[in-house]
């Protein structure tokens, strides 16, 4: 007797292309598979984990929009102010012991002249302060020294030449006086007028 010869599936000429590659048909139908498996995944469990819509059902039978809900309680404890602790971080509040006060002085020089403007303050006091100089540029010398410091002994925190104006704010570095000195180095007289507004003791001229 002979064997049955092995039988031979016959597959459509259309499911190979020359080369023995999948046809273009076999590729638009494992692409059709895949999209229909992502669209179910996308409606029974990505909707309602990630977003809470539930459309089937499915997705609270299955506990996933149970998800959503300790992700959204999660973005509301991070929105929500949290006390600040003590010693944790600088607090930007500065409560001052010295009262808020603006003062206003004037100066004038005349040529080949010099004059001091300062504050007494404590170390961390500051103020606003806007000087402006009329009849001519002035040098100027913003500088600070301590209580009882010596003759020239003082700390220069900005020097300017031919200045008319300035504004800005200032912060002590340390206790003491601080302030301004112009000289009137032209041959016209120059008004110096300060405007000075924060915490410090008591601005003078010296």
């Amino acid at each position: 007797m002979h064997e049955p010869s092995p039988r031979h599936e016959l597959h459509d000429i259309a499911d190979l292309d020359p080369d023995g590659l999948p046809s273009r048909r076999s590729l638009l139908k494992a692409c059709g598979v895949a999209l229909a498996i992502a669209a179910v995944l996308l409606i029974v469990a990505i909707l309602p984990a990630e977003y809470g819509v539930d459309p089937t059902g499915l997705g609270a039978r299955m506990g996933l929009t149970a998800l959503h809900v300790v992700d959204a309680v999660d973005a509301v404890d991070a929105d929500t102010p949290q006390p600040v602790v003590p010693g944790a971080m600088s607090e930007p509040r500065r409560p001052s012991a010295t009262p808020y006060r603006a003062d206003t002085l004037s100066v004038v020089l005349q040529p080949r002249q010099g004059a001091e403007i300062k504050a007494v303050m404590a170390q961390g006091q500051g103020f606003v302060f806007e000087w402006v100089a009329e009849g001519g540029p002035v040098y100027v010398d913003m500088h600070g020294e301590p209580p009882n410091a010596g003759k020239d002994v003082f700390t220069s925190f900005w020097i300017g030449d031919a200045q008319e104006r300035d504004s800005g704010t200032f912060s002590a570095p340390f206790s003491g006086a601080h302030g301004w000195y112009w000289e009137n180095r032209g041959e016209a007289v120059v008004t110096i007028r300060l405007k000075a507004s924060g915490f410090y003791e008591t601005l003078y001229m010296p």
